[in-house]
């Protein structure tokens, strides 16, 4: 008899339950595949000595240039994002626009045309106010359809909660932040929030982000910003790790440098250095999972070790060649096969072209381990 009232269409009043037979089927939409996907919130958090602000600008000038983002390296597969270029809303931002954000977008290389800041709403009386959610989310919705921005960056969301907000109760975060989620959701954006790390040392990736777990669980998307014990060989000095994320397979964690500008040494730009064999535990230092921690790195070195041996055995291959083949063999990251070329001593050596530069580099083995081609060996 339950059964019956529930499905009579034509009772009074709206229905309490939607049945799922009606809902089409769709795939998950990526700016950045593994990183940032789009008509959701995603979080970027580190430390304040990471670069955040720099970062989110170099990614603001990738959307509005439409260049290709660093590649996605989800075990073996590479992926390859982009998209046409598109206009990219800042929020918050509490850098001065002419002597900090301008510089350094124009250092990354950004379409400065579509690239905006929403401003401030304004009260009753007509005087701006700061920016808070929700009282302003309809601003902001009237922000993203005046430009159609494919990224919005609210840096920090700290500074954008209510004063009445209760910080340490989740269910209190979660009611503000789900407009935001629906905002994503109903402009098919991605928006990205900045904020700092707790300072609860040792805590796992997924729980360092200041404030309440409200937000890592409503968002998509959490991304780790952390320095690296050691620069790899490519040059990397930090390195973004995924924290949390359902939509995906991990990708890899990536390197990055934060280096002077080419025409002014004060304007830091953001380079970026490849993968890097790191979890997002093992690159905030959690418990447990330290950074070569021989338990877990030993046996894929090994794995490349034998794989990229096998490979030079036939003779010298490009570097990046001898690399890409090795991580399909072994399943090892970048930064682990180049530790693996460490241990067997392999020779590297540059190549220039007829400008005098250096046009690319090739691995081979040390004498002492090379062997003779013989008839029926396999071409790499």
């Amino acid at each position: 008899m339950l059964a019956d009232w529930a499905d009579d269409p034509g009772r009074d009043g709206p229905q309490a339950v939607r049945r799922l037979s009606g809902v089409t089927p769709t795939s998950v939409k990526w700016l950045w595949y593994g990183w940032l996907p789009l008509g959701k919130v995603s979080i970027l958090e580190g430390d304040s000595d990471v670069g955040k602000s720099t970062v989110t600008l170099s990614w603001a000038a990738i959307v509005s240039q439409g260049k290709p983002w660093p590649t996605s390296v989800v075990g073996t597969k590479h992926v390859d994002s982009i998209s046409d270029p598109a206009d990219v809303v800042l929020v918050g931002i509490e850098d001065d626009e002419d002597d900090t954000v301008v510089p350094r977008l124009m250092a990354a290389g950004a379409d400065l045309e579509r690239i905006a800041t929403l401003n401030r709403p304004v009260d009753e009386w007509g005087d701006p106010k700061p920016f808070t959610i929700p009282d302003d989310i309809d601003w902001l919705r009237q922000g993203i359809v005046e430009t159609g921005a494919k990224l919005v960056v609210i840096d920090p969301i700290s500074a954008c909660m209510p004063e009445n907000v209760k910080h340490g109760v989740d269910t209190s975060i979660r009611r503000v932040l789900m407009h935001l989620v629906e905002l994503a959701r109903e402009t098919q954006c991605a928006i990205l929030l900045v904020r700092h790390f707790n300072k609860a040392a040792g805590m796992s990736a997924k729980h360092r982000g200041g404030g309440s777990v409200a937000y890592s669980a409503l968002v998509r998307s959490v991304i780790s910003a952390a320095p690296l014990l050691h620069p790899t060989d490519e040059g990397a000095t930090y390195a973004l790790a995924r924290a949390i994320g359902n939509l995906s397979k991990a990708p890899s964690s990536i390197g990055y440098s934060l280096d002077s500008s080419a025409d002014n040494e004060e304007v830091p730009e953001v380079t970026w250095r490849g993968t890097v064999d790191v979890t997002a535990d093992q690159l905030i230092g959690a418990d447990g999972a330290k950074v070569a921690d021989a338990r877990k790195t030993a046996p894929l070195r090994e794995a490349a070790k034998v794989a990229l041996k096998e490979l030079l055995s036939h003779g010298p291959l490009p570097s990046d060649e001898a690399i890409e083949k090795t991580q399909l063999a072994s399943g090892a990251g970048k930064g682990t096969v180049q530790s693996a070329a460490k241990d067997l001593a392999v020779i590297k050596i540059s190549h220039y072209g007829d400008s005098g530069a250096i046009s690319h580099w090739t691995w081979e083995l040390p004498p002492g381990l090379q062997r003779v081609k013989q008839a029926g060996d396999v071409e790499f």
